[in-house]
C-alpha cells in the first residue's frame, strides 16, 4: 500500500501500489442507518449548489431585457462560476482547519443573503455582484458536502453515498433549467433567486441537526491569505479569459493572450509563495501526489465533456434537427436520469472490485463510445438520439464518485477537504473550458453567435459532428489517465 501521509504533506502515490484504506485516524464507527441520515442531511445542501449554478441561463435573455442591458449578461453566469471556483479551495482548507458544518453554515449563508440580493437587484451591474456574491456561498457546498462524508466513513465505501451527492449535482443541474424556465415564464426571471432561499434555510437546517459542533476546530493554524489571493486572482483571470472564448472572443486574440499570460504569471507567483509557506491554501504537495492529480485531470475531462454536451446537445437539436424546446426538454430526460443511475451504480460496484482506476476508465470508455454515436447520427432522430444518451449519462455518473473517493483516500485525514476542494477546482475548470473549445468550433463554422439560427444547416451540422468527436476524444484520453489510478484494499459492505 501506499505510504501514509503525514498532515500538511500528502503522501506520494506509486500507481502501481494500492491506495491506503486506512487513512491515519479512521472514522468512528457508526450504523448504516446514522450514516444514511447524515446523507440525507447533506443533500439539500448539493441540491442547492446544483440549482444556483443551473436555473438561470435560460433566463438571461429574459433579465436582459428587463433591466435594459443586454451586453452584460454573459457575466451573470461567468461571475458566479468564478467567484465559486476560486472560493471552493479556500473552503476546502478552512474545513479541515475549524470543521466542515461551520464551512457548510458560512457558505449557505452566503449564498441565501447572495440570491435575496439577486431578487431584489434594479441594475445589471448590481445583479453582477449579488451572483458573485452568491458564487462565494454557494460554488463550495458540493465540495464541502462530500468533504463531509469522509469525516464519517472511511474507504472504498465512501463510494456508495458519494454517488448520491454525484447524482444529485448532475441530475438538479441537468433539471434545473427546466424549472428555471417553467418560474421565469410563470413568475418571473425574480422568482428563480427567491425559491433558493426556501431551500438554503432547509439546507442549513438540516446540516444543523446531522452534524455535529463538537469538536469544530481541528487545528490552530493561521491561513497564507496572500497565497490564497495569489490563487484566487490568478484562477478568476484564466476563467474571464475562458469564459471570453466561449463567448466569441478567439483564442489568439490580444485580450485573450494578454489574460491568460497574466493568469500564468499570478500563479507562478503563487506557486513561490506557497512553496514554504506554513500552511498553504492549497499545499503544492498535492501536485506531486499522482494519484490526486490523475482524479483531477480525469475529473475536469468528464465535466469537459458532461458541461459541454449540456450546451451542445439541445443546440444541435433546436438548429440542425429542427426540434422544439419541449421535444429537446423530453429527450435530455434521458441524460438527466442517466448520470445519477451510473453514480448509484459506481459507488456500489466499488465496494466490489478494487481497481478504482478500471471502474473510472470504464465510464470514460462507454461515454466514449456514446459520443461517437451522437456525433454521427442526425439530430433529427430523436429516439435514436435519446437512447445514446442513456450510455453518456451511465459513463459520466460512473466516472465521478470514484474519483473524488480515490483522491480522499490518497492523503491524509488532515488533507481530505483540500483534497476534495482540489477535485471540484479542477472540475469547474474543465466545465469552463469544455464550453469554451466545443462552441468555438461552431462559433467557427457559423461568424459569430448572432448567425446560428440562419447558418447553413450542412456547415453546421458538420461543425457539430466534429465537437461531439472532440469530446469523445476527451473521454478517450480520461479512460488512458484513469489506468493509473491505483487499487483500493477491498473492504465490504
Amino acid at each position: 500500500m501506499a505510504p501514509e501521509a503525514k498532515a500538511p504533506s500528502v503522501a506520494a502515490a506509486d500507481p502501481s501500489a494500492s491506495v491506503s484504506r486506512t487513512e491515519r485516524h479512521s472514522p468512528p464507527e457508526r450504523t448504516p442507518e446514522q450514516i444514511k441520515k447524515v446523507v440525507l442531511g447533506l443533500l439539500p445542501a448539493t441540491f442547492l449548489g446544483a440549482i444556483d449554478q443551473s436555473m438561470v441561463p435560460i433566463a438571461l435573455l429574459t433579465i436582459g431585457r428587463e433591466l435594459n442591458d443586454l451586453s452584460l449578461i454573459a457575466w451573470v453566469m461567468a461571475g458566479y462560476l468564478v467567484a465559486g471556483t476560486i472560493a471552493t479551495p479556500v473552503y476546502g482548507k478552512l474545513s479541515d482547519l475549524h470543521g466542515r458544518r461551520r464551512m457548510l453554515l458560512i457558505a449557505m449563508s452566503t449564498a441565501m443573503v447572495g440570491s435575496l440580493l439577486c431578487a431584489v437587484s434594479v441594475s445589471m451591474p448590481m445583479l453582477i455582484g449579488a451572483r458573485v456574491l452568491q458564487g462565494l456561498g454557494s460554488g463550495a457546498l458540493f465540495a464541502l458536502s462530500q468533504t463531509a462524508i469522509a469525516d464519517f466513513v472511511s474507504g472504498p465505501a465512501r463510494g456508495r453515498y458519494q454517488g448520491y451527492f454525484s447524482g444529485v449535482f448532475a441530475s438538479s443541474a441537468l433539471a434545473a433549467p427546466l424549472l428555471g424556465g417553467y418560474l421565469t415564464e410563470h413568475l418571473g426571471w425574480r422568482s428563480i433567486f427567491l425559491v433558493n432561499l426556501p431551500i438554503a434555510l432547509f439546507a442549513i437546517f438540516m446540516v444543523r441537526r446531522v452534524l455535529p459542533s463538537a469538536g469544530e476546530s481541528r487545528r490552530d493554524a493561521g491561513i497564507d491569505w496572500l497565497g490564497a489571493a495569489l490563487l484566487a486572482a490568478g484562477i478568476a483571470v484564466i476563467l474571464i479569459a475562458l469564459t471570453r472564448i466561449g463567448q466569441g472572443a478567439g483564442w489568439f486574440g490580444t485580450s485573450t493572450l494578454s489574460l491568460i499570460a497574466l493568469g500564468v504569471m499570478l500563479l507562478g507567483l503563487w506557486g513561490w509563495r506557497e512553496s514554504d509557506a506554513a500552511e498553504p491554501i492549497l499545499p503544492l504537495a498535492l501536485f506531486r501526489n499522482r494519484t490526486v492529480m490523475a482524479c483531477c485531470l480525469v475529473t475536469s475531462l468528464t465535466f469537459f465533456v458532461l458541461v459541454g454536451c449540456t450546451v451542445l446537445l439541445p443546440l444541435s437539436m433546436q438548429t440542425v434537427g429542427d426540434a422544439r424546446a419541449d421535444q429537446v426538454a423530453v429527450r435530455l430526460i434521458a441524460l438527466t436520469l442517466a448520470v445519477p443511475a451510473g453514480a448509484f451504480t459506481s459507488g456500489r460496484v466499488m465496494l466490489k472490485v478494487p481497481q478504482i482506476g478500471w471502474i473510472a476508465a470504464g465510464g470514460c470508455l462507454l461515454s466514449c463510445l456514446a459520443l461517437l454515436g451522437i456525433a454521427f447520427i442526425s439530430p433529427k432522430a430523436g429516439v435514436g438520439l435519446a437512447m445514446l444518451m442513456i450510455p453518456l449519462g451511465l459513463g459520466v455518473g460512473f466516472t465521478l464518485p470514484v474519483l473524488t473517493v480515490a483522491a480522499q483516500m490518497a492523503v491524509g485525514p488532515a488533507m481530505v477537504g483540500v483534497a476534495t476542494a482540489t477535485v471540484s477546482l479542477f472540475r469547474s475548470f474543465g466545465g469552463v473550458i469544455g464550453i469554451a473549445v466545443l462552441t468555438s468550433l461552431i462559433l467557427a463554422a457559423v461568424g459569430n453567435a448572432s448567425s446560428i439560427l440562419t447558418a447553413d444547416r450542412t456547415a453546421l451540422g458538420a461543425a457539430f459532428t466534429m465537437a461531439f468527436t472532440v469530446a469523445a476524444g476527451a473521454c478517450g484520453l480520461a479512460c488512458a489517465i484513469a489506468l493509473l489510478i491505483p487499487a483500493v484494499t477491498r473492504l465490504k459492505p
